[in-house]
């Protein structure tokens, strides 16, 4: 039986970015969209203008428009707070959420809140905008090759960092009400990229996963950039997770 996959962008991309896995999904007989949150790829709305609130708005409705139920629904990075909002508001439809190295963000919680902690100096100097309260952030290129895709060619690399476009910093900064979605008995992945090296202890993601009760865990050799540098493990892992 096909396999409803939707699939959510973090910060500084686009649906774009899950080209490859979305190809290899449809090449295996799923079904498989992502979407372009509010200020991201097509979508042009003012970043200024966007919020936490309408990144979900927008997942959900492109699952109502497409009348989608039993989707599993995956989230990539920054994606994981859209993701968990999403299932939250329309638990219905939803088989399984999928977070690919992903926040997991504690209710009433910001992104902001969780990561000052172990984001060390370093890290922080090259996000640029959050600390002077601008509407957008950026991530310097610099560290964008060296942590998030380090495993890429350099071509690769060239071409991702063309597309990345500014991040809103309201949703970085806005706190998360999850309460009914930890709660929940929707049936929970995380992926684990053994390779990613964003924050400088790798074993955050672990305490990522660690905050579900009981998540299904699945690992992959690579970093942070995994649908870019992996696209086929990735395929087969959300494929893998769907039918967990």
């Amino acid at each position: 039986m096909a396999e409803n996959f939707v699939l959510v962008h973090g910060a500084w991309h686009g649906a774009w970015c899950w080209a490859g896995v979305i190809g290899h999904l449809e090449a295996a007989g799923d079904r498989a969209y992502a979407v372009d949150l509010p200020a991201h790829g097509a979508n042009r709305l003012d970043p200024a203008l966007a919020t936490r609130g309408l990144y979900v708005d927008a997942v959900v409705r492109l699952i109502e428009e497409h009348n989608l139920k039993n989707v599993v629904l995956a989230g990539h990075s920054l994606g994981g707070m859209t993701i968990a909002g999403v299932a939250q508001r329309i638990p219905e439809r939803i088989k399984r959420v999928v977070f690919v190295t992903a926040l997991v963000i504690p209710h009433d919680s910001s992104p902001a809140d969780d990561l000052g902690p172990i984001m060390s100096p370093e890290a922080a100097g090259h996000i640029r905008g959050l600390a002077e309260g601008a509407p957008v952030i950026t991530l310097s290129e610099e560290r964008f090759r060296s942590s998030f895709i380090q495993d890429g060619s350099r071509d690769l690399q060239d071409f991702v960092i063309a597309a990345l476009v500014p991040e809103p910093s309201r949703p970085f900064l806005e706190c998360a009400p999850l309460k009914d979605f930890y709660s929940s008995a929707v049936p929970v992945s995380y992926v684990l990229c053994e390779q990613d090296i964003i924050f400088d202890d790798v074993k955050v993601w672990e305490r990522f996963a660690a905050r579900f009760r009981n998540p299904t865990i699945h690992r992959i050799k690579s970093g942070h950039e995994v649908m870019f540098t992996q696209p086929i493990a990735c395929a087969k892992t959300l494929a893998a997770a769907a039918r967990t």
